[in-house]
């Protein structure tokens, strides 16, 4: 909990409510559409605007707390738990330029309401295959569209500018002539920079699709996962298609016909003519019976009628993996592994379609445009029974490996793909090692970390300033030196902290105490002297406040040494024993000797003195 004051000047400054896990409404502002995770943040702010976004990362970054943002909640990751949660379901402006075809969003806009704002006007978004998913998150991680991607590419292709807060509380305008580097990484670096918290992006003139589905029986699975790959082994770019093995529960938005049954959708979607449209599926149409076809010209509008996707928040878990080709051995090992004599825990295994306008390079962070296919897992149920489901996904990845480029789409990782190896899988090398340099530069405390996470670039300190400190390390151990070789009468150690020609005066120090103590030189007398005079004595030295000033071979240092001086074998007993204790101050010179350094002159004047100074007299 935050303490009353501190959760006070939060609230003050932001206009959306603030909420701690004691608080009503606190569950139902954190309670994402997936429903595998639990949210238990330190405090969760709903953010109204920018201003309220900027304030919750300065106080995060203030409070060393890390950031999770959250607009819908559809892909599960790491918990937001002792964190500063930031929702942004609340900016959820939409508008729409039918001039430069081009759309405006806040944070928390989904695409439903963009499809709303847009295709009266003749124009339609680059969407996900549900309307519910937010614009953000979904452009951030690429933005595979089942609609149009193969004839247009990733949505974060067409992104033209964006507003973000980045670690430092600032906002942000970001496009490829403003803030390069950062506008490339947000295209494709999911929310590792930043609070997105405005984006433009590009429309396209197009108002009906050739869309729709086949459904089959699972019976025929083989026949029509065959045919699948003939067919977009020659698909052009205007068709962009998916296939998924289904077993689905009856639940309520489950249709009858699918309930509880191994079935196959087939799922297309064409900007060509309908009879162009209507030839390049046929193969697929007489691949195996067909017990449900719904292709056939389409509204923009009414996309989401090609996946179905769920409506309703429930917990799941998915995993991922992208392919370079579909073979007909590689659809034999899918079908080993989620065909009708399969023992499959798993709801779908879907293989989208990528290529065509998906391979094109673009100046942004969307990696592995190699690929032909990305393979989706994905299980429903209590998270107890997540094991056995990423057991399955586990072996059919091992299973299709052959035929993967070892890449994943980040869209689709969850939970389980969260380790650095996982993250890293999700990006071109080059990219990665790019985007850990940005990072370093925009979040180097890695505040916002609770994600498919990039760390910051470790960079190996510049040979200059790492000598640096290898000789202040060993300036110092030649300062401890001279002192242990003094606390244990040890006239070797001592020796090993002094030049040949070292010459030492305590002049200053001892005269305030009525010694009369001579400047010694070299090391044999220093050594010869000092062992005697301070070996009678139980003595215990500390350094501190150590300052050197290193030129080539030579240095000047400045420290503090406090000296406990006590009688032999009386060490420190409260009340009885007779001690001096004094802080004195060291001016000294060293000399490099090889990998190490020794004392050419040293100078120490007392700084004060306590205690019984006969402790320190000749002959007491």
């Amino acid at each position: 909990m935050l303490n009353p004051h501190t959760r006070a000047e939060l609230a003050a400054q932001i206009t959306g409510p603030v909420l701690e896990p004691e608080d009503e409404g606190f569950a139902a502002e954190c309670a994402p559409f997936n429903l595998a995770v639990t949210h238990r943040p330190r405090v969760v702010v709903g953010a109204v605007n920018s201003a309220d976004v900027q304030a919750a990362v300065r106080f995060a970054a203030q409070q060393r707390l890390p950031v999770a943002v959250m607009a819908t909640g559809h892909q599960a990751t790491l918990t937001a738990d002792d964190a500063v949660l930031i929702t942004t379901h609340r900016m959820a402006q939409v508008s729409v330029d039918p001039a430069s075809r081009t759309a405006r969003v806040a944070a928390g806009a989904r695409w439903q309401q963009v499809i709303d704002a847009a295709t009266p006007l003749g124009l339609a978004p680059l969407n996900g295959s549900s309307p519910l998913v937010g614009v953000v998150g979904y452009t951030l991680g690429g933005g595979l569209s089942p609609t149009m991607g193969r004839a247009l590419g990733w949505a974060a292709d067409h992104v033209t500018s964006m507003e973000v807060v980045t670690a430092d509380g600032e906002l942000r305008s970001v496009d490829a002539a403003s803030e390069p580097d950062l506008f490339w990484a947000l295209r494709g670096g999911k929310s590792n920079f930043g609070v997105v918290t405005a984006m433009e992006f590009a429309l396209f003139p197009v108002e009906q699709l050739w869309a729709g589905g086949l459904f089959f029986d699972g019976a025929d699975v083989e026949a029509v996962l065959h045919a699948y790959a003939e067919v977009t082994a020659g698909a052009p770019d205007d068709l962009s298609s998916s296939i998924a093995l289904l077993r689905l529960p009856a639940l309520p938005g489950v249709p009858e016909f699918l309930a509880d049954r191994f079935a196959v959708h087939v799922r297309i979607s064409c900007l060509g003519s309908p009879d162009e449209a209507a030839r390049l599926v046929a193969p697929l149409r007489a691949a195996a019976p067909v017990l449900v076809d719904t292709l056939g010209p389409m509204p923009y509008a009414s996309f989401a009628q090609i996946h179905n996707d769920p409506a309703d928040p429930a917990p799941f878990m998915e995993r991922t993996a992208m392919l370079h080709s579909l073979t007909a051995e590689a659809v034999e090992e899918i079908l080993a592994a989620a065909g009708p004599a399969a023992d499959c825990p798993v709801h779908f295994v879907e293989l989208r379609h990528l290529g065509g306008a998906l391979g094109r390079a673009a100046d942004n962070a969307v990696g592995h445009r190699d690929a032909q296919f990305a393979l989706w897992v994905v299980g429903v149920g209590a998270p107890d029974a997540f094991t056995a489901m990423n057991a399955y996904a586990d072996e059919l990845l091992q299973r299709v490996s052959p035929w993967s480029t070892g890449g994943k789409y980040l869209n689709f990782m969850a939970a389980q793909d969260t380790g650095a190896s996982a993250v890293s899988a999700a990006y071109d090398e080059a990219a990665y090692q790019r985007l850990r340099s940005i990072k370093r530069r925009f979040d180097p405390d890695n505040l916002f970390r609770l994600n498919h996470n990039i760390p910051p670039e470790e960079r190996p300190m510049a040979d200059d300033k790492l000598q640096l400190l290898i000789d202040h390390a060993a300036i110092v151990d030649a300062l401890h030196r001279y002192t242990a070789g003094l606390d244990h009468g040890d006239a070797d150690l001592l020796t090993s902290s002094l030049t040949e020609d070292a010459m030492v005066d305590l002049t200053p120090a001892t005269s305030k105490i009525g010694l009369d103590f001579p400047a010694l030189k070299p090391r044999d007398t220093v050594v010869g002297v000092l062992i005697p005079a301070v070996g009678p004595l139980d003595t215990s030295h500390v350094i501190s406040n150590v300052r050197a000033r290193v030129d080539g071979d030579h240095a000047h240092v400045k420290c503090y040494a406090m000296a406990q001086h006590y009688l032999p074998g009386e060490g420190p007993k409260p009340g009885r024993t007779r001690h001096a204790l004094m802080m004195n101050r060291y001016d000294a010179d060293l000399t490099r000797d090889g990998d190490t350094w020794r004392i050419s002159r040293l100078t120490i004047d007392n700084a004060w003195f306590e205690g019984d100074e006969s402790v320190l007299l000749p002959g007491d």
